[in-house]
């Protein structure tokens, strides 16, 4: 009789033993997201928001894309590449808007609100942006700390790091800058992948559409 209830007494300990549930970490200890860095960028629509920052809309991001990101029992915007929508916890493009994969800008909508009308003027019929050979003037210099990211096709390097190819680039667009005396990719938002001399996605060539 000892023994039996010995026994049983084992069998539910070990039942309880294997069908404890551990609970998962938070998620904001998996992951370090929002960057503190961009709060200045918050919510001011002006498309500086930086990968990893916080948003409140697309209109916040230089990628044009505000992916939703559960915290706790909410959810906040991160400003996110589009081809990394739905990595490290994020839900897709489109938050404040009702979420889901936000479309691509098209290079010949004025989304940004210019007056100048650089994002509605079509390439050249013969050579220009759409063979890069349009020569624009740019003070852009790609940033040096993307070095590492250049010509891998891994779709890491941030928004003004150099690139080689629209693969490279987190939001997708390696846009082309000709000033004459350089040529070279640098990733862009594909909302502002005509301003500040740059000749659209798809470099080398240019003057392309995502």
């Amino acid at each position: 009789m000892v023994y039996l209830t010995t026994l049983a007494t084992s069998l539910a300990l070990l039942l309880s033993a294997t069908t404890t549930v551990h609970a998962a970490p938070p998620l904001l200890s998996r992951q370090n997201l929002p960057d503190a860095a961009g709060a200045k960028n918050l919510g001011n629509g002006r498309g500086i928001q930086f990968i990893g920052g916080q948003c409140l809309g697309a209109a916040d991001c230089a990628s044009g894309c505000c992916a939703t990101l559960p915290r706790g029992g909410a959810t906040i915007g991160v400003c996110s590449g589009v081809g990394a929508q739905f990595q490290a916890g994020k839900q897709g493009c489109g938050f404040g808007g009702g979420g889901g994969a936000a479309a691509p800008p098209s290079m010949n909508g004025n989304s940004n609100g210019n007056n100048n009308g650089n994002n509605n003027t079509p390439p050249p019929a013969t050579g220009g942006a759409a063979t890069g050979g349009t020569i624009k003037p740019s003070g852009l210099v790609p940033d040096v700390n993307g070095a590492k990211n250049v010509g891998n096709g891994r779709g890491a390097q941030f928004i003004t790091g150099e690139c080689l190819s629209d693969a490279d680039c987190a939001s997708g667009c390696c846009a082309l800058v000709n000033t004459g005396v350089k040529r070279f990719g640098i990733c862009s938002g594909p909302g502002a992948n005509t301003q500040n001399g740059k000749q659209g996605c798809g470099f080398p060539v240019g003057g392309g559409q995502l």
